[in-house]
This record gives structure tokens, sequence and C-alpha cells, in this order.
């Protein structure tokens, strides 16, 4: 079994974030989005290999993952020009054998399954989850006995519910190659980019059976709004800093290792980085990230990147890395 990671995009919906960080190592939950999949994938019994697509900020994907995961093979193949899913998919066709199983997973999405069951099956199958607003997903079309016969792209009319979330169990490995060969030869596009529904509609269409698993856990890190939702479904209490003074606590929240709090309301749902100090301040539904100053403040559902001094008072911000802001 190989594990393929699509993580080569900008993440332009998290700015200012992602201007220091690739969307896969932003911090939430006491942990990182990419943290989070390979807990997941580490529990493939047969894993081979994990491929990674990287591209924007390449080198700092690179180096997190290589010190964090000495004992799992990694492989990054670089997407240079970001020309669709299906396109990165391509470029890790010289590493993937015939024969191999492949398991697809997107660098942002946030899960909770049980994988190794899933890769265990000896079939072709999609990761599904219901969702209300079909409009904004790839969806799933299955007949009576739970095979997929069409797959839309972003609908615009109702046709169903079951959203792809971006994993893929594919056993047909070669048949994959070869349709996302003939549509990238034959410049088969929906929204100017070579899709990989595109690529499995063809192999649906050319008599390859799909059947889907539904997700236990579903969570969306791709704008603010759905990331801090995200950090309130998954985080877990957990205070690993000893330097809390004259603070209430109220669970769940992350405190990282060496941050200093002073005279202040923390939580809930509220993750704070190694090496920030926090004081006379109240913070609830925030992501803070390392080495952040915050003091005489008032935060709420807020991300606050790396190395920020603010000093003043807010109800919600987006805060980039490395800005000093004074108000009075």
């Amino acid at each position: 079994m190989k594990v393929i990671i699509p993580a080569a995009g900008e993440g332009t919906r998290l700015r200012p974030h992602t201007i220091t960080k690739p969307k896969p190592i932003l911090p939430i939950a006491g942990s990182t989005i990419i943290d989070f999949i390979m807990t997941e994938i580490s529990s493939i019994q047969d894993l081979e290999e994990v491929i990674f697509i990287v591209g924007y900020l390449k080198d700092k994907m690179i180096e997190y993952l290589t010190d964090k995961y000495k004992n799992i093979k990694l492989r990054f193949v670089e997407q240079k020009e970001y020309k669709g899913l299906a396109h990165a998919i391509s470029l890790t066709k010289e590493y993937i054998k015939y024969d191999d199983k492949i398991f697809i997973i997107l660098g942002d999405t946030i899960f909770k399954l049980n994988l190794s069951n899933i890769v265990s099956k000896n079939e072709n199958s999609l990761g599904v989850c219901e969702v209300d607003n079909p409009s904004r997903f790839g969806i799933a079309i299955l007949n009576e006995q739970g095979i997929i016969t069409k797959l839309v792209e972003k609908p615009q009319e109702p046709i169903g519910n079951l959203a792809l979330t971006g994993m893929y169990n594919i056993v047909n490995t070669k048949e994959l190659f070869e349709a996302i060969d003939y549509i990238i030869k034959n410049d088969i596009k929906t929204k100017n980019e070579y899709q990989l529904t595109d690529a499995l509609e063809y192999m649906i269409k050319n008599s390859i059976i799909f059947k889907t698993f539904k997700l236990d856990g579903w969570y969306d890190c791709g704008e603010k709004a759905t990331m801090i939702e995200t950090n309130k479904s998954i985080i877990k209490h957990d205070i690993l800093s000893k330097g809390i003074k004259d603070t209430a606590i109220i669970p769940p929240v992350f405190i990282d290792k060496d941050v200093k709090i002073e005279n202040s309301v923390i939580g809930p749902y509220v993750h704070i980085g190694k090496n920030s100090k926090i004081e006379n301040s109240i913070i609830k539904n925030c992501i803070i990230f390392e080495e952040v100053n915050i003091s005489n403040a008032f935060m709420d559902n807020s991300i606050i990147s790396e190395k920020v001094t603010y000093k003043g008072k807010t109800t919600s911000m987006d805060i980039g890395a490395s800005i000093t802001i004074e108000q009075n």
C-alpha cells in the first residue's frame, strides 16, 4: 500500500496565515493538520511509502515531515505548475507499480475513520459524507447496489448529498493512471483544471466499479471560519505549560510548553502555541500560533500567526506572522 498526499497548493483562503506556513502544517487542536492525517495513516499495517506532492513553501513541508516521521518512508514530488488534482497525481506515476494499491488523501483533510479496514478491502472506494450544501463539493450518485454510477463536480442543481471527501482507495491503479493520461492528452478540464473526478468518471464509464465508505468524522480546514469550527470539534484538553498564574481555564484548551499566562481567562476551544505570553486578556475560540505576545485583549473566533505582538482590544481578528499591533 502506498499513500499519496497532494499538498502543493498555496492555501489562499487561509491568508495571511499561509504566507509563512504551508496549509498542512498550520497548528490546530494541539497538533497540525498533517499530523492528524499521519496519525491515521500510520495505522495501515502494510504501508510501504507515503508520497507527498509538494509545491508552495515545499522546503518547510519537507523539513517538517522528515524531522518528525523518521520511521516512515517518505517521498516528495514537486508540482511546479498547478493544473489540478489529476495532474498532481500524474506526477507520481513513475513511483507507482500497476499492482500497487494506493490511497489518496488531500493534505488538508482531517477525518475519523477505521482506515485499516477500508484499505484491507480489495475494492475501489471513495470516502463520502452527507452534506447540506452539495454545490460546494464533488457529489457521488449511487445505484441501489451502492455502486457509484456518476460523479458530478460541484453541481448547481441538487442531484444528491453524498459529498466526496478527498479520500480515494484505488485497487485498479493501472486504469487510474490510464484515465488520467486520457483526460490530460485530450485536454478534458473542469473549471480550467484536470480534475481527478473526471478521471474517475472516465473509469466508471469504462465499467470500473467504485463503491463508497462513510467517514465517522470529516473536518474542513479550508478557510478561517471552518478551521475555527474544526478546532472546536476535535480539540482535547491538554495543558503542557507550568507558567500559568492567576488565570481561569475553561476546558477544553491546548496550551503548549513554555507558555506564560497571567491574570487572564482562557477558553473554551483555545489552542496556544509554545513560547507564547498572554496577560490581562480574555481569549476563547481561538488558534494562536507559537511565540505570540498578547496583552489587554478580548479575542474570540480569531487566528493569530507566529511571532505576533498584540496590545489592545478586539473581538475577532486574522493576524499574519511577525506583526506588532498596539491599540490605545
